[in-house]
């Protein structure tokens, strides 16, 4: 190649490249500049770990922590987290609307920036950025503010106002606790007419007191979610006028998993059962709190409201035999491939027939729980129904026991009303059921038997 032609090329590829370069360099800073002129301050909210706010004599400082933000002054506690969110988009998003480039002394005196009536103070990865706000302009929905760095006086929107000067309270997390049903282990409600003790072993809620019994573990979810999520409606609410009405106050101390300080929360009403909200009092969130009414569950629960209702439960596909007795009629349904049969009667029973008996087992609940009544007095001795699933094991099998295995079951007795007694295979408490598995048994085992077949 020519040496000069290969000269004139490296020559023009270097002017490419450093054109490029240049471009590169510009590039962000012409964008920054851009926005500089379009908005108030360009920062990275996400990069921002400290805020202060000051706000006449008073000054509202936020922090980011590694559990979220907090409020440090003029109180300690939780941030609202979206609160602050909107703050910092508020500020990066601060849209001017006309400039002053160069003001006289007096034009910032006049604006209300010589001392400014609110000040933002943003700290983080980078330089430190300070917003001042002063005066109205004569424009609606107007305020003067300043930019440290610059001396442009900016003409911006008013709406960062009202979100700065808010109450301290309204800066502050409303929620009442961060936690949430999964991170409780134990939990006891106290009032006047007693104690009731929950506690979760091996991921199974159990009620422990008044009375040994498994608790629905949706039913304590959703009571626990309602309390650790209370509302604070008020901070520092005043202690309530005169004593406690005798019964009318409640608490419930939590105990969190892999032990720690429990949460003690004490609620307390006057003689308005029916008031939106209640007093209640706190310590992690500085003591006495005006919480919303769902703090009524504190008075309302029991251990019959989170008592497990259901009756067991059965995979169908582990099923082998199915015992039924209706008022002295025993049958023993086996599975025979595509449908089921009892040998001694002829009786044969489709496997939609069997899925729907399992799905209405599965899904029955105990309408009450009758526990100071024994098995005679309910007409359970003897039962006038009974239905027992089983797995029936072989000789062969790695379980210790061979043959029939229970696996869940049920006797009723005479229906009464609405309702008919019972009681879990196994077990001593008496239930009340609804008819349905009742009337299910019946269907089953007074239909007509199959025909004899010719030998």
């Amino acid at each position: 190649m020519n040496p000069r032609a290969t000269i004139a090329l490296l020559l023009v590829t270097l002017l490419v490249v450093g054109g490029l370069y240049y471009l590169r360099l510009r590039g962000p800073a012409t964008r920054e500049a851009e926005e500089l002129r379009r908005y108030a301050a360009v920062f990275e909210p996400d990069e921002i770990a400290e805020i202060d706010i000051l706000r006449g004599t008073e000054t509202v400082s936020l922090r980011r922590e590694a559990t979220g933000w907090s409020v440090v002054a003029p109180v300690q506690d939780r941030a609202a987290p979206g609160e602050v969110d909107r703050l910092l988009a508020t500020l990066r998003f601060l849209m001017v609307r006309d400039r002053l480039t160069s003001p006289e002394p007096a034009a910032v005196a006049e604006a209300g920036l010589a001392a400014p009536r609110l000040r933002f103070d943003l700290r983080g990865s980078r330089e430190p950025l300070r917003i001042e706000f002063g005066a109205k302009t004569a424009l609606p929905a107007e305020i003067f503010a300043r930019v440290s760095g610059q001396s442009d006086l900016l003409r911006v929107a008013d709406t960062i106002v009202e979100l700065a000067t808010a109450p301290v309270g309204k800066f502050r997390d409303a929620r009442l606790t961060q936690s949430v049903p999964d991170d409780i282990e134990k939990f006891t409600v106290r009032r006047a007419d007693g104690e009731m003790t929950v506690r979760r072993e091996r991921g199974r809620w159990l009620i422990e007191k008044p009375v040994t019994a498994p608790a629905d573990p949706q039913a304590v979810r959703s009571f626990l979610a309602a309390l650790l999520g209370l509302p604070v409606v008020t901070f520092e609410a005043p202690a309530p006028e005169g004593a406690p009405l005798p019964g009318q106050t409640a608490s419930i101390s939590l105990t969190p998993i892999g032990g720690g300080e429990a949460l003690h929360l004490e609620v307390i009403r006057g003689a308005d059962t029916g008031a939106e909200t209640l007093t209640a009092r706190f310590a992690p969130r500085g003591g006495l709190l005006e919480v919303g009414g769902g703090a009524n569950l504190l008075f309302e629960v029991s251990p019959e409201a989170l008592r497990d209702r259901s009756l067991g439960y059965v995979e169908p596909d582990a099923v082998d035999r199915i015992a039924l007795e209706n008022h002295g009629q025993i049958y023993e349904l086996q599975r025979q491939g595509e449908v089921w049969r009892d040998p001694k009667h002829g009786t044969t029973v489709s496997n939609e027939e069997i899925d729907s008996l399992i799905e209405l087992f599965n899904n029955t609940r105990a309408v009450s729980f009758q526990p100071g009544l024994t098995a005679q007095d309910a007409g359970l001795e003897p039962p006038a129904q009974r239905l027992l699933f089983s797995a029936w094991l072989s000789e062969n099998s790695a379980e210790e026991s061979a043959g029939r295995h229970p696996m869940a079951g049920v006797e009723l007795g005479a229906a009464d009303g609405e309702t008919c007694p019972a009681r879990v295979t196994g077990a001593e408490e008496i239930l009340r059921l609804p008819p349905d598995l009742a009337r299910a048994i019946r269907h089953l085992t007074e239909r007509p038997a199959a025909p004899a077949t010719a030998p």
